[in-house]
C-alpha cells in the first residue's frame, strides 16, 4: 500500500513540473515578438511582464513578486531590441519619478540587467537609490542628477548599466 502511495506522489510532483515546463514552452520560445510592442500589449495569451520567461528571469534576481510589482506600473515605452537584448522601460502612472523599472532580457530569456527604483522604498529597495541586479550584480547606485531613477530609454538604459558595471 505504501509503495502505490509512493508512485502517487512522484506522479503527481513530475505532473506539476512538466505543466511548469509547459507553461514556459507554450507560452513561446521566444521574446522578441515583443520588440516594437508596449509592455501591457497581450502577445500569444501574454503581456511582456505577465510572460512565463520574464516573471520567471525577474523574480528569481530580484525575489518573489518583483515581477508583478514591475507590471503594476502601468505606464511604459515600446520594447526595443539593442545589441541582444530586448530592452523595456515601465514607470507608476502619475508617479513616474518615484516607482520606476527597467529590463534588457535576451530573447531566450536569460536576465541581462535590472533596474528597479522606488522613492518609498517599496520591494525592500533602499528608498531613493537605484537598484541594479543581474549575473554577478547587485549594486545600490545614487539616482541621475535630473531624477527619477532608472532609465526611461534603450539608450539610457545602455549608457547607465555600462556605467554601473564598470
Amino acid at each position: 500500500m505504501k509503495l502505490s502511495k509512493l508512485a502517487c506522489l512522484l506522479c503527481l510532483s513530475c505532473t506539476a513540473g512538466l505543466a511548469r515546463a509547459a507553461d514556459i514552452s507554450a507560452s513561446g520560445e521566444n521574446l522578441s515578438r515583443y520588440v516594437g510592442k508596449y509592455p501591457f500589449d497581450v502577445v500569444d495569451g501574454y503581456s511582456f511582464y505577465e510572460h512565463p520567461k520574464v516573471i520567471a528571469a525577474v523574480d528569481a534576481a530580484a525575489g518573489p513578486g518583483t515581477a508583478d510589482w514591475i507590471d503594476g506600473l502601468d505606464v511604459g515605452t515600446p520594447i526595443t531590441l539593442k545589441e541582444d537584448g530586448l530592452i523595456s522601460s515601465v514607470c507608476e502612472a502619475h508617479n513616474c519619478a518615484d516607482n520606476n523599472a527597467a529590463l534588457a532580457i535576451s530573447a531566450s530569456g536569460q536576465l541581462i540587467a535590472l533596474c528597479l527604483f522606488s522613492k518609498s522604498g517599496e520591494l525592500g529597495i533602499v528608498p531613493g537609490e537605484v537598484h541594479w541586479i543581474g549575473p554577478n550584480l547587485d549594486r545600490y547606485v545614487e539616482p541621475p542628477e535630473e531624477g527619477g531613477g532608472c532609465p526611461r530609454d534603450a539608450d539610457e538604459f545602455l549608457e547607465a548599466y555600462t556605467s554601473v558595471i564598470r
